[in-house]
């Protein structure tokens, strides 16, 4: 089944046709009208023999060559000189310049060459072209998306997120577990800061003194074991962030002291005792000499003693059985000794005990004479007794007396230890250990709720549970007092619970906290990395792709410049050869600019 292709002939003027032909399917509308056989390509293997001679002879590289290829090269041999001469029998003498023109002369036998051209015309009009549109289309379009995502603009907020995270936590982030592990160091700085603060604030001074008088006229009971509100914040304007065994000193002057003492008679015993050792040492090895020594003249002495001894049994055998008078021992007994069989009767302070009563005489015994103490009322009291100096005894021991003292006062720190959940270190400061440092912090927040409180009660005028009910000068502040109060602790408070501080605390009490934070700013970093990398690919791939769009570019314009000269050649030989020289214009769909 035949396709009809329909074309179009126009007039001009002056009896002169153009034939309008489609480009891309102008083979099909040749063979359909029979200008160009159906086996017009029977003669190609022969055309290409005839151009692999030609090349052969004329010394020319072998390619690929179109009917307009040989007859620009035939031509060339022709305007040679001596290549346009023939023989007598029409043929050119030159042998190159007929080689070619037998190749051109096969190419038109059967329209070949329009049929070879044609084919050419409609492939890049239909395919090379098309395709190469696309792609420089798609590469365009691939560049335009790739230099549209957000890499850049990625890694940027990578960088932001990662330096405000080592801001916030007070690292530069070059050596991440080593920066955070030194930390805690700057905890103590901070406190000794605050601490001071406190104590030369006359704002928390006052305030603390308001809120002493207001729970003494209210008449609020304190804790068990607590004769002042707010002891530690007390202790700290006093005596500052000491270390703990400082705190110990101040609060327990005299157990540190018999402390001490202890510490000083433990080492005096303990080098007694190494020089002891070291005399019975000696001594020994010299004993074990003296009885070596003496062995010798024991055994000689104890064949005499035997002998001896049987001697003096033999005497004193002779005195028993002998006339000597019987020897007795005056045991201290009186003559008025209790008969056999009878009980004996104890006297107790001139009265007499019947044993065979069954019934004890209580008196008027009762549970009413009997007085119920509480023992949590009593409180120990531990008396340090001055030594005289000889606490030992001849043995080198610590005397009773001083082995009591000891153990009440071990007791005594004992019981300061199991106030606490954490074991104490002596050279930490208070608001290091935190036990304390959690005192210390609920002591600020109980002293800035009440003032806050006190605050709104004053904005609060005539309240009936107000403040100005107690009527007494101690209590007796403004409003703008009260604020400057409350912000004075407020301020305080920021320093000691902001997220710096508090994940500093974290690290210091925990490894896991600081793997855990060590991983999070890895996973920052890793992120940089990954968004670095991402855009080094994404740059490589945009200038792959200009290099591929430039490469279509120049292909497409290769093959636009190929195909006008082709369209030029074939519309001259379709109207030479096919048309009587009638004016062809062939179609094309698409501009080849």
């Amino acid at each position: 089944m035949t396709t009809r292709i329909k074309t179009k002939a126009i007039n001009v003027g002056n009896d002169q046709e153009i034939i309008d032909v489609p480009g891309n399917k102008l083979l099909e509308w040749l063979t359909d009208r029979k200008k160009i056989p159906q086996h017009w390509k029977r003669s190609q293997v022969n055309i290409l023999k005839l151009i692999d001679n030609a090349c052969e002879v004329s010394s020319i590289e072998k390619k690929e060559y179109n009917y307009y290829d040989c007859q620009r090269i035939f031509k060339e041999f022709e305007s040679a000189p001596g290549g346009n001469s023939t023989t007598l029998f029409g043929a050119y003498s030159n042998v190159n310049t007929q080689k070619w023109f037998d190749v051109i002369k096969a190419y038109e036998k059967d329209n070949y060459h329009i049929g070879e051209s044609c084919q050419i015309l409609s492939h890049n009009l239909n395919y090379e072209i098309p395709n190469l549109k696309k792609t420089i289309e798609k590469s365009i379009k691939t560049i335009e998306e790739d230099q549209k995502k957000p890499f850049l603009k990625n890694k940027t907020t990578a960088i932001t997120t990662f330096k405000k995270a080592c801001n916030d936590l007070g690292i530069k982030g070059d050596r991440i577990r080593e920066e955070i592990i030194e930390l805690p160091l700057q905890l103590t700085p901070l406190f000794n800061e605050v601490v001071d603060s406190i104590s030369s604030n006359i704002s928390v001074s006052n305030a603390i003194e308001f809120y002493t008088n207001f729970l003494r006229l209210t008449k609020v009971e304190l804790g068990e074991g607590c004769k002042e509100p707010l002891p530690l914040l007390l202790f700290l304007i006093k005596n500052g962030n000491v270390t703990m065994k400082e705190r110990e000193k101040i609060l327990n002057p005299q157990a540190i002291e018999l402390n001490e003492q202890i510490k000083d008679i433990n080492s005096d015993k303990n080098y007694n005792n190494n020089n002891n050792n070291n005399n019975n040492n000696n001594n020994n090895n010299n004993n074990n000499n003296n009885n070596n020594n003496n062995n010798n003249n024991n055994n000689n002495n104890n064949n005499n003693n035997n002998n001896n001894n049987n001697n003096d049994s033999n005497n004193s055998n002779l005195l028993n059985s002998g006339n000597q008078p019987n020897l007795e021992i005056d045991w201290c007994i009186t003559e008025d000794a209790v008969p056999i069989g009878e009980q004996p009767v104890i006297v107790w302070e001139d009265s007499e005990v019947d044993l065979n009563s069954q019934n004890i005489q209580w008196d008027d015994f009762s549970m009413d004479t009997i007085e119920i103490i509480d023992g949590s009322s009593i409180t120990p009291t531990i008396e340090l007794v001055e030594s005289s100096g000889n606490n030992e005894d001849n043995n080198g021991n610590i005397k009773d007396t001083d082995k009591i003292n000891i153990e009440k006062d071990g007791k005594q720190e004992q019981n300061q230890q199991d106030k606490f959940d954490e074991p104490i270190d002596p050279n930490e400061t208070i608001l290091e250990f935190r036990p304390l440092r959690n005192q210390f912090l609920d002591e600020l927040f109980e002293l800035e709720i009440f003032l806050n409180n006190r605050c709104l009660e004053m904005e609060k005028s005539n309240s009936m549970f107000g403040i100005d009910q107690l009527n007494d000068d101690s209590t007796d502040i403004s409003t703008s007092q009260c604020k400057e109060y409350l912000k004075s602790i407020s301020d305080i408070l920021i320093k000691l619970s902001n997220t710096r501080v508090r994940q500093i605390l974290e690290i210091k009490s925990s490894k896991k906290f600081v793997d855990r934070l060590v991983l999070q700013f890895t996973q920052k970093q890793q992120n940089i990395v990954k968004y670095t990398q991402l855009i080094i690919e994404n740059d490589q791939k945009i200038e792959d792709l200009n290099l591929a769009l430039g490469q279509s570019r120049n292909k497409i314009d290769q093959f636009n410049k190929e195909t006008k000269l082709l369209k030029s050649n074939l519309e001259q030989s379709i109207s030479n050869s096919l048309f009587d020289k009638k004016k062809i214009n062939i179609m094309i769909p698409f501009s080849l600019n």
